[in-house]
């Protein structure tokens, strides 16, 4: 069988982010890429290729569209060199003629004349496994695709993932879409609680190993030839369309999947690598400050001193007046004040978080400043943000609020369920904003005013 090293990775990283926003707003109007998100101190797109490297890929061909999308990812990983590998970009050309990411797949196997193995992936979601298994059990069962599964209980799945339903040796042979809890039960048939709460289901990971000469055959068959010209994805249309047609198409669990599509799912996916929980995540991201307790810290925050105290991090810590821990990361030059209490949460580069202020499930971007007495749970706070607060008026953010770059909020704000601020706003005290609201620009906070 081929080696490792002979598998190449194809990117797929033409989204455009709306599903993700305010994550991936740079400014009013200007998406960045998903996979240019910022997620513990590194770009998704890195991480992603790190992992893979890790795993013995060398040659990615990175499927992107549009200028921002391009270039973005072009000044994240270049052409690889800084990896050790080599990256290529598809054609400008060709991205007018896109209809899915299994169509502009099939494009690239062509340009790029690949043939053998090949691993599709996306850019923006995080992936924990051993390839070379995954590649054996591929290759030996002669599947044209081998999809990597992550085995969720259905609690987890009911209306949010797809089921890939297989036989005993993992081969699938249909897909349910979103299924609801009746749907599930009803298709397996157990109605003991405690039986059904320990389901095993597969949900489809969206990484894929391909049989690269087999699908550029498939591609010219009239079926797919006629699909192409309207939509050709790889979960809606592309794999259903293989097994309803009698390819092998393989399932094949993975030990864990980090999707950053929303501000739930992304802090979901932080959390779960800060407790330690990803194994190719945490061997990238070096040696932890205190390992009992999954704490990373930098060694210039450790030895940044507080306006109120003058006294370091480091002996904020060893004194008692902070609390950092479980699962948190700091990056450099962050500075912190006394009664601060940071839980399940990371904190970027040059963050000041001022006297008592408490971080609980919470992703603080670079340069933000958090005030006193705030209390952020369940919060993404976007680059050079301000959360005012005072001990006469308080700020609070909570259950999955998300705030976009440079936006100001006043003290006394309080903001909850899913909230989500676009850059460079100014929320003001006074607000009732409902929850679930997109506050896009002036005129919305006029609103609600």
């Amino acid at each position: 069988m081929s080696g490792i090293t002979d598998v190449v990775g194809i990117g797929l990283a033409g989204g455009q982010g709306v599903r993700a926003r305010p994550l991936t707003l740079k400014a009013p109007g200007y998406l960045r890429s998903k996979a240019a998100m910022a997620f513990l101190g590194r770009r998704m797109i890195r991480w992603v290729i790190q992992i893979l490297t890790g795993e013995g890929i060398k040659q990615y061909y990175v499927i992107a569209h549009g200028k921002e999308n391009r270039y973005q990812i072009k000044v994240l990983i270049g052409y690889g060199e800084e990896f050790g590998v080599d990256v290529m970009y598809s054609p400008v050309k060709y991205d007018a003629l896109s209809m899915g990411s299994a169509d502009s797949t099939l494009r690239m196997l062509e340009y790029w004349d690949l043939g053998g193995t090949a691993l599709v992936f996306p850019t923006d979601s995080l992936i924990d496994f051993d390839l070379e298994p995954m590649v054996r059990a591929h290759v030996d069962s002669g599947a044209v695709v081998t999809i990597a599964a992550m085995t969720r209980a259905p609690t987890e799945v009911a209306e949010k993932y797809g089921v890939m339903l297989s036989d005993p040796s993992c081969k699938v042979f249909s897909f349910v879409e979103k299924p609801t809890l009746a749907e599930i039960r009803d298709y397996f048939g157990i109605h003991d609680e405690a039986e059904f709460e320990q389901l095993p289901l597969l949900t489809n990971a969206g990484f894929y190993l391909i049989d690269a000469s087999v699908l550029r055959e498939l591609a010219e068959t009239p079926e797919v030839v006629a699909l192409r010209r309207h939509r050709l994805d790889f979960g809606k249309d592309l794999l259903p369309w293989l097994v309803g047609n009698g390819y092998p198409v393989q399932a094949h669990p993975v030990r864990r999947i980090g999707d950053l599509g929303n501000v739930r799912d992304y802090i979901d996916t932080m959390v779960d690598v800060l407790h330690g929980n990803f194994e190719s995540v945490v061997r990238l991201m070096g040696p932890p400050f205190d390992p009992e307790r999954h704490v990373w810290i930098a060694p210039e925050s450790l030895s940044m001193r507080d306006a109120e105290t003058g006294k370091s991090l480091a002996q904020k810590i060893s004194e008692g007046l902070v609390s950092i821990g479980p699962a948190v990361r700091v990056g450099r030059y962050c500075e912190i004040g006394p009664d601060v209490v940071i839980n399940e949460s990371n904190l970027d580069d040059d963050v000041e978080v001022r006297s008592g202020a408490r971080i609980e499930r919470s992703q603080v971007r670079d340069g933000a400043i958090i005030g006193h007495g705030a209390t952020l749970r369940n919060a993404v706070v976007g680059s050079m943000s301000e959360i005012r607060s005072d001990a006469a008026n308080p700020t609070a953010l909570d259950d999955y609020v998300g705030l976009g770059d440079e936006v100001i909020v006043y003290p006394g704000v309080h903001l909850n369920g899913e909230v989500s601020i676009y850059p460079r706003l100014k929320i003001p005290p006074g607000l009732r904003i409902p929850p679930g609201t997109e506050i896009t620009g002036p005129a919305d906070v006029l609103r609600y005013l």
